[in-house]
């Protein structure tokens, strides 16, 4: 649990070498729809340039709930603006202390960072 509380505090510090040391290598993130950034590079790539669209939004935890071999998070992004603020629900997977999976799930169809990289690959093609 303490890899969650952890990666939450470095991603709202935009501290991406203090994020990367906590996932592995071949990390995923998928949502709910099936689009999915895969790799850590790929992740820490996704998120500077999503912070550098959506401002400067900061990831809340409400409830952090170990579930035998992985986390169940409930919580949302904060923001001043409404573009990103809503329900979220994140799923953590570990192997060993490391994250290896977080599975996202926002309500109302809000964006996703995996729905953002996938949407920035199939533009940058």
């Amino acid at each position: 649990m303490r890899a969650v509380t952890a990666i939450g505090d470095a991603i709202n510090r935009r501290d991406w070498d203090a994020a990367r040391s906590l996932i592995t290598p071949d990390f995923t993130m998928a949502d709910q729809f099936g689009n999915e950034v895969v790799g850590a590079e790929e992740f820490l790539s996704s998120l500077l340039d999503f912070y550098k669209v959506a401002g400067d939004p900061k990831l809340v935890f409400d409830s952090i709930d170990p579930n035998r071999e992985e986390v169940l998070v409930r919580g949302h992004l904060e923001d001043t603006t409404s573009n990103v603020r809503s329900a979220t629900m994140w799923r953590f997977l570990f192997e060993g202390p490391l994250i290896s999976r977080i599975e996202v799930t926002r309500a109302n169809n809000e964006m996703t960072l995996p729905r953002f990289a996938t949407a920035r690959r199939a533009t940058a093609n």
